[in-house]
C-alpha cells in the first residue's frame, strides 16, 4: 500500500507557487505519490474576451508546471480550473475526490507582519478536513527536524501519528512537546505551598504525557519528548525558533471549550505567526495507509495493556484497556483482556458485563453461529 497517494496542490502563482510545486514534489518523492494542480480564477467583472486570455494563461502556466513535475518522474493526474472563491473551491475539490493532502502556500506578507497567513489558507484551516500542509515562503531545506506538540487530545493523537510516518519517512528527529501551566494565584483565605502545588502538577503532566505516548508506536522513530511550563502558543513559537525546527503538525481541535467547534486556540495562535512549515490535521489522517497505521495503533495499546497483566498490575490493565476500548468499541481482543483483567482482581460482575457485551458485538457484527468461537 501507499501513502500519500494523492496530493492536491493549490496554484495562486505568487511569489511562493516556486516553494510550493517544490514542497508538493518532496513528498510525492518521498511516497511515490500523484500529484492535481489546482488554481482559482476569481470573480470578477471583466469582458468574455479577457475572461477567455486570463483563462487561457492560467491553462498554460499549468501545463509548464505539469511538464516540470512530469519530468521529474512524478506522475501529474491532471489541472482543475475553477471561478468562484478560491477556499470554497478547494474544499469542494478535496471533498469531492479522494485527495491525503492539500499542499498551499502561507499567502503573501502584509506590511510587517512577515508571518501573517493569507485569507484563503486561513479559511482552509478552519473549515476543511483534511490534512493541510502549509508552506512558509522561504529557501528550500531537507526536513531533518520535526516538532509535533500534544495536549493528550484525540486531535494531537492524531497529529502524532502523522508526524511519526513523516519522521519515519524524512529520517527526521521528531520532538514531542507539551506545555503546562502552573499554579500562580489563590485565594488570599488559603495558605498554598506553590513549590509543592507545581511539583505535583508537573509529576502529575509528566505522568499522563507517559501515559499518552503509549498510544503510539515510537519504535523506528529517534524522538524526544519535551515538557515545558509556560503558556502554549508561546513556548511552542520559542522552541521552534530556538531549535531550528523545519516542520510543525499539530491538530485543529483542542480539548475545551469552542476549540472543539472551531479550532484550538493554541493551533490558531501559533498558525497565524507562521514560524515555519507545517501541517494541520482535523479529521483524516495524512496517510493513506489507514489500515496499517490503526493496526499498528491498536497493538501498540494492547501490547502496553498485556504488559501490565503480565506484571500483576491489574488496576494499570484495566485503565489501558478501558481507554483502549472508548477508542475501538468492537475490539475483540481488548474486551477479552478486560475480562481477563476483572477476573484477575476478582470482580466477576465487571467481567460478566464484558462477556455480555462481546458476545452482543460478535453477534450483530459477525453473526450468532462465531460467538462459541470465543469464550464468551
Amino acid at each position: 500500500m501507499k501513502f500519500l497517494q494523492n496530493i492536491l496542490v493549490t496554484i495562486d502563482f505568487s511569489e511562493s507557487t516556486e516553494y510550493v510545486i517544490e514542497k508538493a514534489i518532496l513528498l510525492a518523492e518521498k511516497f511515490d505519490s500523484q500529484i492535481t494542480l489546482m488554481h482559482v480564477i476569481s470573480d470578477h467583472s471583466v469582458s468574455a474576451k479577457m475572461d477567455k486570455f486570463i483563462e487561457e494563461s492560467v491553462a498554460a502556466n499549468m501545463l509548464k508546471i505539469t511538464g516540470r513535475i512530469n519530468a521529474r518522474g512524478i506522475d501529474v493526474r491532471g489541472s482543475v480550473i475553477e471561478h468562484g472563491v478560491a477556499f470554497e473551491k478547494i474544499i469542494q475539490e478535496a471533498q469531492t475526490n479522494d485527495y491525503n493532502v492539500i499542499v498551499a502556500s502561507s499567502g503573501k506578507k502584509v506590511g510587517a507582519e512577515s508571518y501573517k497567513l493569507g485569507t484563503t489558507v486561513e479559511k482552509l484551516i478552519r473549515k476543511n478536513q483534511i490534512p493541510i500542509w502549509v508552506v512558509k515562503s522561504e529557501s528550500l531545506k531537507s526536513i531533518k527536524k520535526i516538532l509535533c506538540p500534544v495536549d493528550f487530545s484525540d486531535a494531537s493523537l492524531r497529529a502524532l501519528n502523522n508526524a511519526i510516518t513523516l519522521a519515519q519517512t524524512f529520517d527526521a528527529e521528531l520532538t514531542i512537546l507539551h506545555t503546562y501551566s502552573s499554579s500562580t494565584s489563590y485565594s488570599i483565605w488559603l495558605e498554598v505551598d506553590y513549590e509543592q502545588e507545581n511539583q505535583l502538577i508537573k509529576t502529575a503532566q509528566e505522568e499522563e504525557f507517559q501515559e499518552f505516548l503509549e498510544q503510539v508506536d515510537l519504535n523506528d522513530v529517534a524522538y524526544k519528548k519535551v515538557s515545558i511550563e509556560g503558556v502554549a502558543h508561546q513556548e511552542i513559537l520559542d522552541f521552534i525558533k530556538d531549535n531550528d525546527i523545519d516542520l510543525l503538525l499539530m491538530g485543529t481541535t483542542g480539548r475545551t471549550g469552542l476549540s472543539r467547534i472551531l479550532m484550538g486556540s493554541t493551533t490558531v495562535k501559533v498558525t497565524r505567526e507562521l514560524p515555519c512549515s507545517f501541517i494541520t490535521t482535523k479529521a483524516k489522517d495524512i496517510t493513506d495507509d489507514y489500515f496499517e497505521s490503526n493496526l499498528k495503533s491498536i497493538e501498540s495499546i494492547i501490547n502496553s495493556a498485556k504488559q501490565s497483566f503480565e506484571d500483576k498490575d491489574y488496576t494499570k490493565s484495566i485503565e489501558k484497556y478501558s481507554i483502549a476500548l472508548k477508542q475501538h468499541p468492537d475490539n475483540i481482543p481488548i474486551l477479552m483482556g478486560l475480562i481477563d483483567s476483572y477476573e484477575a482482581v476478582g470482580n466477576q460482575h465487571k467481567a460478566d458485563y464484558y462477556k455480555r457485551y462481546g458476545r452482543e458485538v460478535i453477534s450483530r457484527l459477525w453473526g450468532k453461529k462465531y460467538v462459541s468461537m470465543f469464550k464468551f
